[in-house]
């Protein structure tokens, strides 16, 4: 294997690969690294990722053994077996609490938000435009929520959440639409620029031969003549899926540029039909770190940061477990020579009367209570530490519809509080990749699912009580309505103080709701009462015209109208008028 210091890494391709002559060379071809995937993942899990394994695995020991098995583990064996579940329970219920924030029950994962200053010269010709706009955007998150609902998203990320608590490093991938996955840093590579960003991802995937389509399956089986010789149904091989940035030289920004996906044979071949070009935000796949180390290709763990406690918890557990056995341990002991028969004493029932003397009789004690209660009071301070930490004591979330906008606000600030703002990067940073993927496979695979421009609706991913979307909405406006009425009640002197039209504009703006089309303007407000005064000055005037001979039909016709200009209109009503 080649010395992991000889590649070096090009801010426009990626990566350059030495070659057998020495000479370092960046391959300008699309969707080749300019040597075999396999090679360069071989290159890449010398540089120093066995290292982030090895740790990865002893806080998986620590918590949920499963996240992060040791070496050659298949489903079925045994694993290290701790001695506390406080690890598992803790790690389970952070894990939880992030999926509830990214799955709101009942509710859209994103927001599709109309960039209003590519709309507004539209909505200032017509403001009843952006509530159309509005209208149409919600019904196509509900679209997205349901179809998500049908995949196994929400399991998905629920197990690629905990493999970054634990572990510290997890990779997302989602192909195709029915099939979102997570791995382990054991099965995938990456390179990384000083800032952080990846630069290209490798994944290592052994598959079944005969689940590949037939031109794949050829291609596989001409490359190697020893899976011939093999049953169809025992054929494996090994598949690289790359996925490398492309720099957008035309820009100075990172965000500005593109990713390359493509899958190769292990002789560097690339597999036809996987070759695919994806914008920024939807990567096929995401190499993600909890907590980022700048300058380094992976990041630590959340578990590892506190793993001091883990082991005061592990290690007193283990204590108390020995020190449980050893205090169920009974023996009696009787004293040589002494008045008392032993044999007396074994065959001796309950109440039976026996010659002797009891203090011939002794029963061992261990006398180490003391001790286990020390044991006991630190681990109970260890335990709380980590129930802080991993907000075990918090609330518990109800999982139906009617969970409240206060209730995800209160988890959100629980999140941010305890884990040190780590949360809001999770949600920007792998939640959005996670969210914006699934939103361009379904535009993808769905006809009655528009493919929104990306200069016109960009997809949002919020944290905290705006992660309740459209209900959110709703609340703002139901309290923007209360407000007004509250502040302007019917005769009252706050309208000669205050001007009314600047008091709602404003507080729809402090309040986040754009005003146009909601809140009339002082012009269209004396335009409506000027026409209401027309139309009752001619009412009255055909009940004068009329006389006694219309005057049962033109009064009835009068008193309507007048009924109908003192009830308040609905938005339907002055449309229509």
């Amino acid at each position: 294997m080649e010395d992991a210091a000889l590649y070096t890494l090009d801010a426009n391709r990626g990566l350059a690969i030495p070659y057998p002559d020495g000479k370092e060379h960046a391959e300008d071809e699309k969707y080749s690294l300019g040597s075999p995937a396999k090679d360069v993942y071989a290159l890449l899990a010398g540089a120093n990722r066995q290292q982030v394994v090895d740790m990865g695995r002893q806080m998986a020991q620590l918590t949920i053994p499963s996240v992060m098995p040791p070496l050659g583990y298949r489903t079925g064996d045994d694993l290290p077996g701790t001695n506390q579940s406080a690890g598992s329970r803790a790690v389970n219920n952070l894990a939880s609490k992030l999926m509830f924030m990214a799955f709101p029950p009942g509710q859209p994962m994103m927001r599709l938000i109309p960039v209003e200053t590519k709309l507004q010269p539209e909505i200032d010709r017509d403001p009843a435009l952006y509530a159309r706009i509005e209208l149409a955007l919600s019904r196509v998150e509900e679209d997205h929520r349901e179809r998500a609902a049908t995949l196994q998203l929400a399991t998905a990320w629920v197990g690629y959440v905990k493999l970054l608590l634990v572990a510290g490093n997890a990779l997302w991938k989602h192909v195709t639409l029915e099939c979102p996955t997570y791995h382990p840093l054991t099965q995938w590579v990456c390179s990384r620029d000083m800032k952080g960003h990846p630069l290209v991802t490798i994944h290592e995937e052994i598959v079944r031969v005969s689940t590949l389509p037939k031109d794949v399956r050829a291609q596989i089986l001409l490359e190697n003549e020893n899976l011939k010789q093999q049953e169809e149904w025992t054929r494996e091989a090994t598949i690289y899926s790359v996925c490398r940035y492309v720099r957008d030289d035309s820009s100075d920004k990172y965000e500005d540029g593109h990713w390359e996906y493509w899958e190769e044979t292990e002789k560097g071949t690339l597999i036809d039909g996987t070759s695919v070009e994806c914008d920024y935000e939807a990567p096929p796949m995401w190499p993600g770190w909890c907590i980022p180390v700048y300058g380094q290709n992976y990041g630590r763990s959340y578990v590892e940061e506190y793993r001091g406690d883990f082991y005061i918890l592990e290690n007193g557990y283990s204590a108390l477990n020995d020190g449980a056995a050893l205090a169920s341990l009974s023996l009696m002991f009787v004293k040589p020579g002494g008045r008392t028969s032993l044999r007396q004493v074994q065959n001796a029932k309950n109440l039976t009367m026996l010659s002797g003397s009891a203090e011939d009789i002794t029963t061992f004690r261990a006398e180490k209570g003391g001790d286990l209660e020390f044991v006991l009071n630190l681990i109970e301070r260890a335990e709380q530490r980590v129930g802080q930490a991993f907000l075990v004591n918090a609330s518990v979330m109800r999982q139906g519809e009617r969970v409240t906008a206060e209730e995800v606000e209160r988890t959100g600030q629980d999140l941010d509080q305890a884990m040190g703002g780590l949360y809001t990067e999770l949600a920007q940073g792998h939640q959005r990749k996670m969210v914006t993927r699934f939103v361009r496979l379904h535009e993808e695979s769905a006809d009655d699912i528009p493919e929104l421009p990306p200069d016109l609706v960009r997809i949002g991913v919020i944290t905290g009580v705006d992660a309740m979307g459209r209900s959110k909405d709703q609340q703002d406006l139901l309290n923007f309505g209360k407000g007004i009425n509250a502040t302007f009640p019917p005769n009252s002197p706050t309208a000669r103080i205050l001007n009314p039209f600047d008091f709602a504009t404003r507080l729809a703006s402090t309040m986040g709701i754009k005003p146009d089309g909601l809140v009339n303007s002082e012009q269209q407000v004396e335009a409506k009462d000027q026409q209401q005064q027309q139309q009752a000055q001619q009412a009255q005037i055909a009940y004068k015209v009329a006389g006694p001979a219309a005057g049962p039909l033109a009064k009835a016709a009068a008193s309507h109208f007048d009924a109908a200009n003192q009830q308040p209109q609905s938005p339907q009503q002055g449309a229509q008028q």
